[in-house]
């Protein structure tokens, strides 16, 4: 069997490559006036307060959450590339602005299927291979027929008015990245890029964030990632060069995402603090013992406590 082979995407290569910097302001900007007015995401949950107070089980910040673990967790057994959570649940925001959409957040069923189909569009737009609705009847466990997918996709579309290729949190965190002074080794770029990028995910599932935009996100997932390199890989001097690069091709500044920088933060603590007791009580557990272990069992220990992993916590498919 031909293994299938995924080429990196424009976003992937503004990282990647070497482009000029006015083209990188110049893409930016563009970015930046579509999150402003196309593209622009309403805090729904809290607009919808009075028609959610009438439903029984109203969609809430958690449905959000779940659904997001199960995105992640269909593109990691697609191999699919965990971006396109990030674009799928962009098209559910921005459907559940819509007068269309906001009956989704009465009903966490219609919700569920809102997001599933959301995800089922992202991956036919994005991604070399498409899912079958089929596929998506099955993962529903029976939950929804293919037709309702189908109907759910022309609905989120037609509210959408096929608007379906704006501004992404990692498309800023790589153009951000590709803002790094020339002397920076490929290598440290490359890790500034991947700790954003996992801030990004972990960003996707807060609803705190939705309304806030996605270059401001991205541009406090690198602040946190840099802050967070050793001084003797990043000096401060060259920190202090790329933060003024990206202030001044963007024309954001870090005084305005300092409190996304601290959300992002108290996240990521949040989910990690679980695994710093695991890995105490693994280490405890082997040291008592003092058997050998081997490297199959080191390497299923970290991919469980991995940053591509973390964010899948044991909790339930269904939000219905």
């Amino acid at each position: 069997m031909v293994a299938l082979s995924i080429a990196t995407t424009p976003l992937e290569d503004a990282m990647l490559h070497h482009i000029d910097v006015d083209e990188i302001s110049d893409r930016v900007a563009i970015m930046r006036i579509q999150e402003d007015t196309t593209y622009r995401v309403k805090d729904y949950l809290a607009e919808s307060t009075g028609i959610r107070k009438l439903a029984s089980k109203p969609v809430d910040e958690d449905c959000r959450v779940k659904m997001c673990e199960w995105c992640y967790q269909v593109v990691d057994f697609c191999k699919f590339r965990r971006e396109t959570v990030g674009i799928g649940m962009s098209y559910l925001d921005r459907y559940l602005c819509t007068p269309k959409g906001k009956e989704a957040l009465c009903n966490r069923k219609e919700y569920q299927l809102a997001a599933m189909t959301a995800l089922y569009i992202a991956i036919k737009i994005h991604e070399p291979l498409e899912m079958e609705t089929s596929l998506l009847a099955d993962l529903s466990r029976g939950c929804y027929t293919e037709m309702e997918f189908v109907h759910m996709e022309q609905t989120i579309l037609q509210a959408l008015k096929w608007r379906v290729n704006g501004p992404t949190l990692l498309g800023f965190v790589a153009h951000f990245v590709a803002l790094l002074p020339e002397s920076v080794h490929p290598a440290i770029a490359e890790t500034i890029f991947d700790y954003a990028r996992y801030q990004t995910e972990i960003a996707i599932a807060e609803h705190v964030l939705v309304s806030i935009k996605p270059s401001e996100v991205a541009l406090a997932a690198v602040l946190n990632a840099i802050e967070g390199m050793d001084v003797a890989l990043l000096p401060l001097k060259v920190q202090g060069k790329f933060v003024r690069n990206i202030e001044r091709f963007s024309e954001i500044f870090i005084d305005d995402v300092e409190h996304i920088q601290s959300h992002l933060s108290l996240a990521l603590a949040s989910l990690l603090s679980g695994d710093v007791s695991e890995i105490i009580a693994a280490v405890t557990d082997i040291e008592s013992e003092d058997e050998y272990v081997d490297d199959k069992s080191i390497t299923a220990y970290n991919r469980r406590n991995s940053p591509v992993s973390v964010v899948q916590r044991n909790r339930q498919t269904s939000v219905v």
